[in-house]
């Protein structure tokens, strides 16, 4: 008879978490590391220490088109945290030209999004034909054909105008994939027209979490991990992996602790990742190449103000200045309302000051808002990831590892590993859930013996239900 399979996931973000409940519901006992003292990875929340509301560190939208991470949060018991659109909508304003809404309409399903793109007003009947039109031949494209494209280069290819691009597909790409279009990959964004365009109308459709972020899923999923065995300790940072002749042997933490593991999987960013490495491993395929990729920030900025300045819906897209996204926060807990923005690709922001950078986005703000001018902004906090996401290029896309390595018990995940989608919670949770579906068989192989007692009973006696689940 053997052990339980142990498996050790470090890291504490959706990818990790997926990985280690599957683990845990399987019959692994896992532990799951974390370096810092909670849990959420580069998707999290805190209490603003100045007016005591908890704030996310960058507001976050799911779409329908996320079922990965939408069934992980249903396993967890999240679901209903999230506040789902009845239909796609999604409001730009521009400043010369006011609002536009990208709106499905009742139709049956497969319809709704082709129509809310011919009905967006902020571009002319004809360039609103060639959105549907390029997205259709843009959607139809295979990821190997668009491999060395970029999105500038695939919209140019499918012939959308500067308007379309300026008030539709660039902010639609940014936002995606965290890099500005002439960087940017094609193809990770060909597969989010596909998913969340033309695959019906719940898939079109965005959520928004009703509690904070980190409130969505990391206190279900930690209990979710416990309740079947499992073991999350925060505050515990790994220094390297011991190796044996075999594979991974064990986790080393800084503190000198070592974590024995059958199996191991890597839930953290790629910088941290060849961190921990052992030189061996890092200078070896697929680890090396990473060590070319670059990063993309994400910059978000809370404001709270004294009255609520809506617009009649959860987000707009701002367009005509440099603050891309703003997001209606909720009542603060003074009584006045809080608005939050959030910006991808923001590199240039990186040597601003955050009074600078806040100052721009409430005058990027309230020139499509004017109501927001005749408010007293009672303060603000500026939020700089700086290593938000890969800078995900075609060059990266093409050394995006899959979660299985040249050591057979370990194993990758995080939303930088090759899902063929961009570095979203969908890709985050999809990695981890096949890190783990990997993780488990390798790890059963390797579990160690259970030493026989004379007194206890002997293997062939022992029920079922005690030996752990075949992979």
């Amino acid at each position: 008879m053997t052990a339980p399979p142990r498996v050790a996931v470090v890291g504490g973000g959706f990818a990790g978490l997926a990985a280690a409940v599957r683990l845990a519901r399987r019959g692994a006992a896992v532990t799951l590391v974390e370096r810092r003292p909670f849990l959420g990875g580069r998707a999290y929340s805190f209490t603003d220490p100045a007016t005591g509301d908890v704030v996310d560190n960058g507001p976050h939208a799911l779409m329908g088109a996320y079922t990965a991470a939408l069934d992980f949060l249903g396993e967890i018991g999240a679901t209903a945290k999230l506040a789902f659109q009845p239909r796609l909508r999604v409001a730009l304003a521009d400043p010369g030209l006011g609002l536009g809404v990208v709106a499905a309409p009742p139709l049956p399903g497969p319809l709704q999004a082709p129509a809310a793109l011919l009905r967006y007003r902020l571009l002319g009947p004809r360039d609103r034909v060639r959105l549907l039109t390029g997205a259709v031949r843009l959607a139809a494209r295979s990821s190997g054909s668009l491999s060395r494209t970029t999105v500038a280069e695939a919209l140019a290819a499918v012939g959308q105008s500067p308007a379309a691009c300026a008030r539709f597909w660039h902010p639609l790409a940014i936002a995606t994939l965290n890099e500005l279009p002439g960087a940017a990959a094609a193809a990770p964004f060909a597969a989010v027209l596909r998913k969340a365009f033309f695959a019906g109308a719940r898939a079109a459709r965005f959520a928004l979490s009703r509690v904070p972020l980190s409130e969505l899923y990391t206190v279900d999923a930690q209990r979710a991990i416990e309740r079947a065995g499992g073991t999350v300790r925060t505050g515990a940072a790994v220094a390297t992996l011991a190796l044996g002749p075999e594979g991974v042997e064990a986790l080393v933490l800084r503190d000198g602790t070592r974590v024995a593991a059958d199996a191991v999987v890597l839930a953290v960013p790629v910088a941290a990742l060849l961190r921990l490495l052992p030189s061996r491993l890092r200078d070896a395929p697929p680890f090396r190449p990473l060590a070319s990729v670059g990063t993309s920030p994400i910059v978000s900025v809370h404001v709270w103000l004294d009255r609520h300045v809506g617009w009649g819906g959860p987000f707009l897209g701002l367009l005509g200045g440099r603050a891309q996204w703003l997001f209606d926060a909720g009542v603060a807990a003074d009584g006045g309302h809080r608005i939050a923005s959030v910006t991808s690709g923001a590199r240039f922001w990186d040597d601003a000051a955050d009074d600078e950078i806040a100052a721009e986005v409430l005058a990027d703000a309230a020139a499509v808002l004017p109501a927001l001018g005749r408010v007293r902004v009672r303060r603000t906090l500026v939020i700089r990831e700086r290593h938000a996401t890969l800078s995900l290029t075609p060059a990266a896309d093409a050394v995006r590892p899959d979660v299985e390595t040249p050591v057979a018990n370990l194993f990758l995940a995080g939303d930088w590993v090759q899902t063929h989608l961009p570095a979203t919670i969908e890709s985050a949770v999809i990695s981890g859930r096949a890190a783990a579906d990997r993780a488990l068989p390798a790890a059963t192989r390797r579990a160690r013996p259970v030493p026989w007692r004379p007194d206890a009973p002997a293997p062939s006696a022992l029920p079922s239900a005690t030996l752990p689940p075949s992979p």
